[in-house]
């Protein structure tokens, strides 16, 4: 939007300018006459005309609401097939919850940054299906959507610069289950061997061994694991149950099967083949010899309003499936280089040990007394007249 003048006009007449306090601030637009009412001191008006003049030259009028575009935006990312099923609900579960508040029906070209604090405030004080306030994590996914939506009506033309890039994201407050020691780890296979084996249990030797994600240990073909080796190449998606490719190109990997997990592939292949599963579609098949989706075993695991889940009935009271990852990456992580660990874990690159690795203080005792015993034992080095270290 175009200014081509501004003027202040004073609204208290009985005053005079130096004892003022009410003022109306103009602006004369390519749009027409603009105009907003301040409250403070003359010097204090002129400096709100300058901000107010270049907000409107900020401002790229139109006529379509947040809603409106908002909808489209999310109808886009769903066709272009460039996103994930489980990324286009969590889309539609955020712009859902946006719906709810004010800012729905705003203006794109009305909206502020105040506009777009105050509406997240509100659906944080508002939750749907619980009382008290919405999580900081939660918050900080609608956070990330409603910045999404904003940025790209940048791109398209609808706002000259993103209105969130002033609102500050919420903290994510969701404490991280911490890992497993390499001793529990042990000691849950342990458990794990009291059930009687089957697809569901095998799905979680191979997670708790080898750090698979639900979807990849799912998807395992009986082919993939054979001489000692575990080829990953697919993932049943979380969503809508279907076999694809993993999460990203990282993801498909060949590991080396450690003897314990080696010995409980035979156990499990000897029992489905008696009992006429050899042609089923994936190794750790469900039940009935089928496909076995990522959420069915997770129901399995942490139980239902139904019934109590296995990690219940062995003792593993609160611990995730996905928890496994954790403890195995962590693990792994003292034993490998950075590079090695990104390839075993199927990551596009080393960032995500930020999250997956977890402190071991003991690891890092052994390492450090380690270091300074094999100082200690260094022989033959050079001294001076006064036997002291020439390094010294």
């Amino acid at each position: 939007m175009k200014v081509t003048g501004s003027s202040i006009q004073q609204l208290e007449l009985d005053k005079p300018k130096s004892r003022c306090r009410k003022w109306r601030l103009w602006a004369t637009t390519d749009f027409g006459r603009k105009s907003r009412r301040f409250s403070g001191t003359y010097t204090q008006a002129c400096e709100a005309l300058e901000a107010f003049v270049a907000e409107l030259c900020d401002t790229i009028p139109n006529s379509e609401t947040f809603g409106s575009y908002a909808a489209s935006w999310a109808l886009w990312r769903e066709k272009s097939g460039d996103f994930s099923a489980g990324t286009i609900a969590n889309d539609k579960r955020n712009i859902n919850a946006i719906a709810r508040s004010a800012l729905w029906d705003e203006r794109m070209d009305n909206i502020k940054p105040a506009s777009c604090r105050d509406a997240l405030l509100w659906i944080k004080q508002n939750p749907v299906r619980k009382d008290g306030e919405l999580s900081g994590t939660t918050m900080n996914k609608l956070h990330v959507t409603l910045n999404a939506v904003m940025s790209q009506a940048v791109d398209d033309g609808l706002l000259s610069k993103n209105p969130m890039a002033k609102v500050k994201p919420p903290k994510v407050d969701t404490r991280e289950k911490d890992a497993l020691s390499p001793e529990e780890l042990a000691l849950l296979l342990n458990r794990l061997d009291g059930l009687h084996v089957d697809g569901r249990v095998m799905a979680v030797y191979f997670m708790a061994c080898l750090g698979l994600r639900r979807g990849e240990a799912c998807a395992l073909l009986d082919s993939d694991v054979d001489n000692g080796l575990c080829r990953v190449h697919l993932a049943v998606k979380e969503r809508s149950g279907e076999t694809g490719e993993p999460k990203s190109d990282a993801g498909v990997r060949i590991l080396p099967i450690p003897p314990r997990l080696a010995a409980k592939v035979d156990e499990w292949r000897g029992l489905r083949d008696a009992i006429g599963w050899r042609d089923a579609p994936t190794l750790c098949c469900n039940t009935h010899g089928g496909l076995l989706r990522p959420q069915n075993l997770q129901r399995w695991w942490t139980g239902d309003s139904t019934h109590k889940g296995v990690r219940e009935e062995i003792g593993c009271n609160g611990m995730t499936l996905h928890q496994l990852r954790h403890s195995n990456l962590s693990m792994m992580a003292r034993h490998m280089s950075p590079f090695d660990l990104q390839r075993y874990a199927g990551w596009s690159s080393i960032e995500p040990a930020k999250v997956y690795i977890h402190d071991d203080l003991d690891s890092v005792t052994r390492a450090v007394t380690d270091a300074w015993t094999c100082i200690g034992r260094t022989k033959n080095a050079p001294v001076n007249e006064k036997g002291q270290s020439a390094m010294l």
